[in-house]
């Protein structure tokens, strides 16, 4: 199946497969793998991605797929500067999503020079986040992370929170609202346990979760509203700026388009759509990998025999989410790692993961709003 690029907006680098903490709900296939990014690949990101007309300007950059911090501020100092180099003037937009164990002056200085976007990974009170998050030797990460966060309030550098979602978590919205409340905690976004990569379970597996999803959005949401400032939350948000907005922009969704988002392993091998497909052995694909940064630009994915294969059954899927969805408009066609987690098959249709963060989220908030609220 042919198909065209579109300009990459996002470009997912992985430094390390690593992690420094062993969640139990991870998805990272490889994460015992202590293997960093050379500079020779870094060097060939630049020259054959950074630098590529079909890159935009700006461009995010989002260090991933492993914990980004286990490598020094020095070693990232010169990743930056490697990148920068290689496409002057570009605009890059630098985002760690982290566990925040080992933050100090030095990574704060860092990303204050870089203006890097930081979230930290952190799910609420300490037996919530304790229950999930451990060390490698056991024991929960709070007090670590919360180390972390207090290190960023300090020097007064923005972040934001990203908090995972369990069956525990969803019975009880106002002790994690009050949570974040009393640690000035306001810029939260939430995920919710997946049934992906390495994970092939999840506790809100089941239609009862639906109906409590929606119900700790509506609350969290009533109690964001109650205070003088309230929360920005990104499901929160997100909802209320489809409201307004238009058709096209509702449905729009990179991770069925090719090139709009490029995956880049640890080893420089290059994959496109859902990012949480780097790593993952399918043989019938080529396990995601398409091309080689040191040799290619992201175009040569297009035409890789598992890449058109790939890319048949995210269409097959995305056609049949049309015909029979009625949230279709508001999502364009679902995630297709989930699909191909959940499923079997990019080719199929409605998740259990599409259900909660599309559907449930949509839901729990309009309640929400039509519970006279008013809408901001």
């Amino acid at each position: 199946m042919s198909a065209s690029a579109d300009l990459i907006k996002v470009i997912v680098i992985q430094p390390t497969p690593y992690c420094n903490l062993n969640c139990g709900y991870c998805y990272l296939p490889d994460r015992d793998n202590g293997q960093r990014m050379q500079l020779e690949t870094l060097n060939a990101v630049g020259r054959n991605v950074l630098a590529n007309p079909i890159t935009s300007d700006p461009v995010t950059v989002v260090w991933h797929a492993g914990e980004p911090m286990t490598l020094s501020p020095a070693w990232y100092e010169e990743a930056f500067s490697c990148l920068a180099a290689a496409a002057p003037g570009r605009k890059i937009q630098h985002s760690f999503q982290s566990n925040a164990v080992g933050i100090n002056n030095a990574w704060i200085d860092l990303w204050s020079q870089w203006d890097v976007v930081i979230g930290v990974s952190l799910d609420g009170p300490a037996d919530l986040h304790d229950r999930h998050r451990k060390t490698r030797g056991g024991r929960g990460s709070f007090a670590l992370t919360m180390r972390g966060v207090e290190q960023l309030q300090a020097r007064g550098y923005p972040f934001h929170i990203i908090s995972v979602l369990t069956a525990e978590s969803l019975t009880d919205p106002d002790r994690i609202f009050d949570f974040y409340r009393d640690h000035q905690l306001r810029n939260v976004c939430f995920n919710v346990e997946e049934i992906e990569g390495g994970n092939d379970t999840s506790s809100l597996k089941g239609p009862e979760f639906e109906s409590a999803y929606k119900k700790f959005i509506r609350r969290f949401m009533e109690r964001s509203r109650s205070l003088p400032d309230p929360f920005h939350c990104r499901e929160i948000d997100g909802v209320t700026r489809l409201i307004g907005a238009p058709a096209e922009t509702r449905k729009h969704n990179p991770q069925v388009r090719p090139l709009e988002l490029v995956s880049i392993a640890v080893d420089g091998k290059m994959s496109t759509f859902s990012p949480e497909f780097l790593g993952v052995k399918a043989p019938e694909f080529n396990d995601f990998v398409f091309a080689d940064v040191h040799f290619d630009g992201p175009e040569a994915m297009l035409l890789h025999p598992a890449f058109q294969r790939l890319y048949g059954d995210i269409t097959a899927g995305v056609e049949a989410c049309r015909k029979s969805c009625s949230y279709f408009d508001v999502c364009g066609g679902g995630a297709p790692s989930n699909k191909y987690f959940e499923l079997g098959s990019c080719r199929g249709t409605e998740t259990f993961y599409c259900r909660l963060t599309r559907q449930a989220t949509l839901e729990g908030v309009l309640a929400a709003y039509e519970n006279d609220m008013e809408l901001v």
